[in-house]
């Protein structure tokens, strides 16, 4: 977890499911300061630690996503996620979104429910298609005018 373990080492050790947290006290955690982007920028705070976010890596990995970040009044939520958390979802649901997440590699839970939707829309759409049998009797195809050569 490198740098910001102390931070993920203060979310493992709370008993609520939501903790929040202005940027200073993260800042007494963490031992160094900020940086200027995660005061100017909700993006620094997103549920994603591919890339350059290794940041996230001091909340995900140990169950926690962030939610509501003020940055006017420099303040940002910690919210224990579903999977972590065994009072709110049976094993079957855990075991569910878990296993998107290592399909899909989308660690941030507003992001996963998007492509869950997206995925079930397709579906949907498919199932319509093939009820059709696969012809449209009354789809009229315009001509096309090509420019001549």
């Amino acid at each position: 977890m490198g740098k910001y373990e102390p931070l993920a080492t203060k979310l493992k050790e709370t008993s609520s499911d939501v903790l929040d947290a202005s940027f200073d006290e993260i800042e007494n955690i963490l031992k160094f300061q900020l940086p200027p982007s995660a005061r100017r920028h909700r993006t620094w705070w997103g549920n994603c630690y591919k890339g350059t976010h290794s940041q996230a890596k001091g909340w995900i990995p140990v169950g926690w996503e962030t939610r509501d970040i003020d940055l006017v009044k420099e303040v940002v939520r910690f919210q224990r996620t579903a999977i972590s958390n065994q009072k709110v979802r049976d094993d079957t649901s855990i075991d569910h979104w878990d296993e998107a997440r290592r399909f899909t590699g989308i660690m941030d839970r507003n992001e996963l429910e998007k492509a869950a939707a997206n995925a079930l829309v397709r579906q949907v759409a498919t199932e319509r298609l093939i009820a059709l049998g696969g012809t449209m009797p009354d789809l009229v195809i315009p001509t096309r005018e090509r420019p001549s050569l």
